[in-house]
């Protein structure tokens, strides 16, 4: 497995990645956006050619790092890949000041148990904050 810093050149394997990973849709737009303001955040995982993990964060002006996507193919999820990305995005915004990572998890999903062995708290809930109606829950850590 090679992390690799995304390349816009990687965008539509990209979209199909997340479109077999996660359940919410987006516009391509977006990620290139989110790769323009700052492209060390922005990381995937790839098995050969193929993208087999992805997470990508923004840096927010109150020394915040948000991440916005965190995703690891199934067949290789509780083998630490998904443990890397995040610390690798965390070490990569340490140089902005940043002193908290915030995200947003689907309420009752496997990842919320993940985030909360990373020591991750709840801190606020969000009715209905997903495209298919569930609610989203907001954690963060202090680093």
């Amino acid at each position: 497995m090679i992390f690799s810093t995304f390349k816009n050149e990687d965008l539509d394997e990209f979209m199909q990645f997340l479109d077999s990973n996660i359940t919410e849709n987006y516009d391509k737009k977006v990620f290139l956006s989110i790769k323009s303001r700052w492209p060390d955040g922005f990381i995937l995982i790839k098995d050969g050619d193929r993208i087999v993990g992805a997470g990508c964060g923004a840096i927010q002006l109150n020394s915040k790092l948000r991440i916005l996507i965190l995703a690891v193919s199934k067949n290789l999820q509780r083998q630490g890949f998904g443990s890397k990305l995040l610390n690798m995005m965390i070490e990569r915004s340490l140089s902005y000041g940043v002193k908290k990572v915030t995200l947003e998890v689907r309420q009752g999903s496997s990842a919320f148990s993940f985030y909360r062995k990373l020591n991750f708290s709840s801190v606020d809930l969000l009715p209905c904050y997903y495209q298919d109606g569930c609610d989203g829950i907001v954690m963060e850590k202090q680093i």
